[in-house]
């Protein structure tokens, strides 16, 4: 979100990126909302799929039961609005909610 606004310096790996969506949201209504870690957990855990498979033939998912599991877990818990916590633990063995 931050690179995008030009608030943060971008790397170079991501500029030909973040410039492309730079120029598709020039014109148009478009608002950038930052989502925290447990907002973007079907993405985050869609990606991590995308990048085990890097170099294969392509993945698609046409329905709902073709999702592996976890996907599903993750869906249905949005769905039924059940919040996702990230809980840590620590070194002496003590959790802590965030």
């Amino acid at each position: 979100m931050k690179m995008v606004e030009g608030v943060w310096h971008r790397p170079w790996e991501v500029t030909m990126e973040v410039r492309r969506i730079q120029i598709l949201k020039d014109g148009l209504e478009v608002a950038i909302v930052h989502t925290l870690r447990e907002g973007n957990k079907l993405a985050d855990f869609m990606a991590n799929i995308v990048f085990s498979f890097a170099g294969t033939d392509s993945i698609c998912y046409n329905d709902f039961q073709d999702l592996p599991s976890e996907a599903k877990t993750i869906l249905n818990m949005d769905k039924n609005q059940i919040p996702n916590l990230r809980i840590r633990k620590f070194q002496n063995g003590d959790f802590a909610q965030d």
